[in-house]
């Protein structure tokens, strides 16, 4: 690799989201339910940067099409309990995709089963993202379980929007990634 190409490799936990999309909206945030506990952002620093494999670029690019489909059957769906599923499983797609991409972790952890807790811990950069999507995952499991779940169109709109400028921000993020891989080769 050349020197060039070594300097302008960007450690993960530099990376930068554009303002707009590194967080939910605050209308977003007003709406999660109250059982959600959005836990304080802690400041750390990673010093594990992204490996950005051709493989794992293309199963990044996958991800996002299912994330993508998902959020447009969400659109679709009639009732605001299917809306909110297909918008939160296209969430979780996307979460995969930034994974995909990237982070390695320090590897001395166990690491978690869950996608939010992973997002966090590997991509700071998503870290409100991951604290919001964490606040719906009880609703999630309620819907998911055939509980009823008190939701409204709103909210399931509401949702959906912010799925949708999650999905914007990981496209973003994976773009970034490859572009740093290419000039790497």
């Amino acid at each position: 690799m050349s020197d060039r190409a070594k300097s302008e490799r960007t450690p993960k936990s530099e990376r930068a989201l554009p303002a707009e999309l590194a967080c939910p909206s605050r209308s977003a945030l007003s709406r999660l339910p109250k059982s959600a506990k959005m836990p304080g952002r802690v400041a750390r620093s990673s010093a594990a940067e992204f490996s950005g494999s051709g493989s794992a670029g293309g199963l990044a690019w996958n991800l996002l099409g299912k994330a993508d489909s998902l959020l447009a059957e969400s659109v679709g769906a009639g009732d605001a309990s299917e809306r909110f599923r297909c918008a939160y499983l296209a969430a979780l797609r996307g979460a995969g995709a930034v994974l995909a991409v990237g982070a390695t972790g320090s590897g001395r952890r166990k690491k978690s089963g869950n996608a939010w807790t992973r997002l966090d811990a590997d991509a700071p950069t998503f870290g409100a993202w991951s604290s919001y999507f964490a606040g719906w995952s009880n609703t999630r499991a309620a819907v998911e379980t055939g509980m009823q779940v008190d939701l409204s169109d709103a909210d399931a709109d509401g949702f959906s929007v912010e799925v949708g400028r999650f999905l914007t921000a990981v496209e973003d993020f994976v773009g970034q990634a490859r572009r740093i891989d290419l000039r790497a080769s």
